[in-house]
């Protein structure tokens, strides 16, 4: 099994992956992923800016996520603290094939993006949302080592301001200097 950097020629299978999370995560009663987002055009752009990576094995896609660099707009308002005020990752839209539940791996991807992202010596730590009633994610983010912060608006409702809050979630990658 091997994460790698997604290709245009795996936009289907991210499609189909992004899909069957929203039909899950609609049967469970969470209002996450139903107003549209993440939608192809979202998907695609993650694509072109080399920001989603997948989980492949014997050439079949079992999970994707976005790990985008850089200040996250999201991530501007935390109703919280955050563990550290250095360079981040943020990690969006992370979901796992149907027909691979129960396999943990979403933990693995987590566990490759960390092992990917400690060859960067920039990066204090990374960031990730997601809906209060996604317990099954919150779960796997805390198995992952991450610490809840606080709350945010989710990407998704940025124009809506009476949207539930998103719990914010940070792992430090390196420990940040202590300022002198």
């Amino acid at each position: 099994m091997l994460m790698r950097r997604a290709q245009i020629e795996d936009f289907n299978a991210i499609e189909q992956i992004i899909f069957e999370g929203k039909e899950l995560l609609a049967q469970q009663g969470i209002n996450q992923w139903q107003t549209g987002y993440p939608n192809a055009e979202s998907l695609m752009n993650d694509i072109l800016n080399g920001w989603t990576v997948v989980l492949e094995e014997n050439g079949e896609i079992l999970g994707t996520a976005a790990v985008i660099p850089g200040l996250d707009k999201s991530y501007e308002n935390l109703d919280g603290q955050w563990l550290s005020d250095g360079p981040y990752l943020s990690i969006h839209r992370v979901a796992v094939s149907n027909r691979h539940h129960g396999r943990g791996l979403a933990q693995q991807l987590f566990e490759n993006i960390f092992n990917a992202v400690e060859q960067f010596s920039d990066v204090v730590s990374i960031r990730i949302d997601t809906n209060v009633a996604n317990f099954g994610m919150q779960h796997v983010i805390k198995k992952s080592g991450f610490i809840e912060t606080g709350r945010v608006v989710p990407i998704s409702a940025a124009e809506n301001t009476n949207v539930a809050k998103n719990i914010a979630y940070e792992r430090l990658v390196k420990e940040p200097l202590l300022a002198v």
